[in-house]
Formats: C-alpha cells, structure tokens, sequence
C-alpha cells in the first residue's frame, strides 16, 4: 500500500509540473491565440527569451499566416523601439502581410523612417500594402508627400479593368487632411472621376482648403460637387 501511495504521488507530481511549465512553444501560441487585452502581459511573464521565440514563430515560412502575424505585432509592442531591425526586415519581407504590420507598426517608433518606407510602399505590388503606406501617411501628417499621393491617383496599378480601386479613396481621404492651399484645381478634378467615393473626401478637402462650406450638410456629394465645380469655374474667371 507505501509503494502504491508513492507511485501514486510521483505520477501526480510529473503531471503537475508538465501542466505548470508547459513547452514555450505551445505556451506562446496559446496565449496568442487570446483576444483580450492581457496577452501581453502574460508574454511578459514568460520571460525576456519570449521576444526571440516571437521572432522565430514570425518569420517562420512554414507557420500559419495568422499566428505568424499575431507574433509579429506582439513582438513590436513588447519590443518597442529595439524591434525596429526586425521592423525592416519584415519591411524587406516576400510576405505581404508581414511588409504590411510593418507599415502598420513603424510610425510608433520612427517617424522618418515610417515616412520614407511608406513613401516606397505606395509602389508595393500588394493592394493591401500599399493601402496601408497610405494610411500610414495619413497619420503622420507629413505634407512633403502629397506630389507621391496626387501622382499615385491616378497610376494604372490602382486600378483593375479600368475600374477603381478602393486604395484610391484611402489616398483622397489623404490629400483631403494634408494638402496645401492652390491645390483646389487637383480635387476638383476628382469630382469629375468615375469613382463617386471619392467625391465626399474631395469636397472635404477643398472645404479645409477654403474655409468654405457649400450647399446643405444633408445634400449628397454627387450633387454637392456640381456647386464647387461652378465656384471654380467662378474663381476662374475671377483671375482672368
């Protein structure tokens, strides 16, 4: 009866410490499967090794798009600052999903370096991510790149079978926060586009511009935009 008590007890003991130190690997992915806020303290708990094991399941070619993107992001907020060699390396990264958390996360901790990568991301083949260079630099609020942004409007990869693509409203919605004055003849000529989701960004853009506000707030901008092209056509004459 001892030697089945004690046989009993050490069975009880190898489970216990299986259960309370799980592998790394298992215990990572488990906690990054959560979705409340907590996650990242419990990676925290982990240890400092957790950033290195983070890395590894992120750049890993052969692990899930999802969890890889989930290690990623985890991996720059804990990170912060000193994840930004890793930040642009998943910049220069064949997967569109890790150079988009990449754009995504960079302007927290580098400003001039989130400007110039996203400036060079408006070029990427993937739609996605150079929809997020978009977003990117509409939350930076640099004005330098609203002659990229203009010019990236119109350019034949965001568009599909002539039809336009939604990274084109991302981009007015842009220009409409960012751009100088003199540029009302440019937003105007998005009221004539063949996209009417671009008309609502483009008369924001140009009532910043001018101080202006024409027409009714509830009037639609497929009919609000006939009004600031007649006030164009008025400026016009004006300096004529």
């Amino acid at each position: 009866m001892k030697n089945t008590m004690i046989v009993c007890s050490l069975i009880f003991l190898t489970v216990a410490a299986q259960g309370s130190v799980p592998k790394a690997k298992n215990s990572i992915e488990s906690i990054l499967a959560q979705k409340n806020g907590s996650k990242f303290m419990q990676l925290k708990q982990l240890g400092p090794s957790v950033y290195g094991d983070l890395k590894k399941i992120a750049f890993n070619e052969e692990r899930a798009l999802g969890i890889r993107w989930q290690a990623f992001m985890a991996m720059a907020r804990l990170g912060e600052k000193e994840s930004l060699p890793e930040i642009n390396m998943a910049l220069k990264s064949k997967d569109w999903f890790l150079r988009n958390a990449a754009l995504k996360v960079i302007p927290l901790f580098d400003e001039k370096q989130a400007y110039a990568a996203s400036v060079d991301g408006l070029k990427d083949p993937a739609l996605i991510v150079r929809t997020q260079a978009v977003d990117t630099l509409a939350k930076l609020k640099d004005p330098g790149c609203t002659t990229k942004l203009w010019e990236h409007l119109y350019t034949k990869e965001n568009y599909h079978r002539n039809q336009s693509l939604w990274i084109r409203r991302h981009i007015v919605e842009a220009l409409s926060i960012m751009s100088p004055k003199g540029t009302e003849d440019k937003f105007v000529k998005v009221l004539d586009d063949s996209d009417s989701t671009l008309f609502q960004p483009a008369i924001v853009g140009l009532e910043r511009i001018t101080g202006q506000k024409l027409g009714d707030a509830k009037m639609s901008p497929v009919y609000k935009r006939y009004l600031w092209k007649k006030w164009f056509e008025n400026k016009k004459k004006k300096l004529t």
